[in-house]
């Protein structure tokens, strides 16, 4: 019994020191480990603080082009027609009748110009013109009377020079009945002469009148062919100058929208594929239409700088949905298909040595890369090398993005 009892007392303190341990190892655990929890708590915060810290920039990708057959081309829009409306007379503009926006056709009157100096002008060159003509007439009748004078000298001419050969009156007086005949004469060529003179004068004036008439005509400013009313520089009262034409100040600018010319500029490396009479495709994504052209003319001569080739593709405006001046996509068909790196317009930086993009690598870092760039789409841009399918670009990088900056990137939606 003593035995046992002294072997319950001995396992018992064995647990009891197991315990003891146990509790000590316990302490000392919780000792150490809070510490260090701690630690790298703090080791997280300041990582976090430091992401957090960091330049937060908008990145995109560097995607690839969907293989097409079909050269997609920027274009400019222009009117078939474009013609400033200038006026030739003088005056005030007493009515006006258009606006922008206005249609006209050929003949139709924009404006009337109220010109009393031209009105005066015309007046005088008439009242002169009259005047000539009467003078003319006067000359005739003076040219008449010179006729009958001669007709009077050569009658007592031919009389005197018969008493001459009767001997009934003297040689002398023969002589002053012919000097009296040859001085008739020359009277009536002096007369002739005259009215050769005033008939020219004449003329000169009905010139004079029909060129005030035709001056007149422009006091009614009109439009030489059908279209469109796109500017006004003109209102009721405003005064027409010499130097206001001279310096050639357009009243109206008139536009013929009912064909339009598309102008784009075609790379070195697609020519070879740009045809006259080859069809065109001209979309305009504002208004989700597509329009049907032709190519209907070539530079046929590359730009030295861009080397690229001025084509015009002309394109029924159907209802007027084109407009002078719009940005438009022209699809042009091309015998290879193609694939190209795109990256967004407003990630390309250019400077004094080339044109560059901010590439993040995995680490986050910026890195810039130059790019040469091809063919410009408006939104995006054709990439030469310096990046591949999938590289981060940062968006618009301002000046703090850098080479080597750790940034923290955010994708653009």
């Amino acid at each position: 019994m003593k035995s046992r009892k002294l072997n319950n007392v001995k396992s018992t303190r064995a647990i009891g020191i197991l315990i003891l341990l146990g509790l000590v190892a316990a302490v000392v655990f919780f000792i150490g480990w809070t510490p260090r929890q701690e630690r790298l708590h703090m080791i997280e915060a300041e990582a976090k603080t430091n992401a957090e810290e960091r330049l937060a920039v908008t990145v995109t990708k560097v995607k690839l082009s969907p293989p097409t057959h079909e050269l997609s081309l920027p274009g400019n829009v222009s009117a078939l027609g474009d013609t400033p409306i200038y006026a030739r007379a003088e005056g005030y503009i007493k009515i006006r009748k258009v606006d922008i926006g206005d249609k006209v056709k050929a003949g139709d009157m924009l404006v009337e110009i109220d010109s009393p100096e031209l009105d005066q002008q015309l007046r005088n060159s008439k009242a002169r013109l009259e005047q000539l003509k009467a003078a003319a007439m006067q000359v005739r009748a003076a040219i008449e009377q010179a006729r009958a004078n001669v007709k009077l000298a050569e009658i007592n001419f031919g009389r005197s020079r018969l008493l001459v050969a009767d001997g009934i009156i003297a040689k002398s007086d023969l002589d002053e009945k012919t000097a009296i005949f040859d001085a008739r004469k020359a009277d009536v060529n002096a007369q002739e002469a005259n009215l050769v003179a005033a008939n020219e004068a004449i003329s000169a004036q009905v010139a004079e009148v029909g060129r005030i008439e035709q001056l007149t005509q422009f006091k009614r400013v009109t439009a030489p062919w059908a279209g469109i009313i796109t500017q006004r520089n003109c209102a009721v009262g405003n005064l027409i100058t010499p130097a206001a034409i001279a310096a050639g100040r357009d009243l109206f600018r008139l536009s013929d929208i009912s064909k339009l010319r598309v102008f784009v500029t075609v790379p070195q490396t697609n020519v070879g594929d740009i045809k006259v009479g080859q069809k065109a495709t001209v979309r305009v994504p504002e208004i989700n239409r597509s329009f049907t052209g032709v190519v209907s003319r070539s530079a046929s001569a590359l730009e030295n700088q861009s080397r690229t080739m001025l084509t015009e593709v002309s394109v029924v405006n159907v209802n007027d949905a084109l407009l002078p001046g719009m940005y438009v996509q022209v699809g042009l068909e091309t015998s290879i298909s193609r694939r190209m790196l795109l990256v967004p317009g407003d990630t390309v930086v250019t400077r004094s040595d080339g044109t560059y993009v901010a590439v993040v690598s995995k680490e986050n870092k910026v890195n810039f890369r130059k790019i040469d760039v091809g063919r410009d789409y408006g939104t995006e841009l054709e990439a030469i090398g310096g990046v591949v399918e999938g590289d981060s670009v940062v968006v618009n990088p301002s000046d703090d993005v850098k080479n080597g900056v750790l940034v923290r990137p955010i994708s653009r939606k």
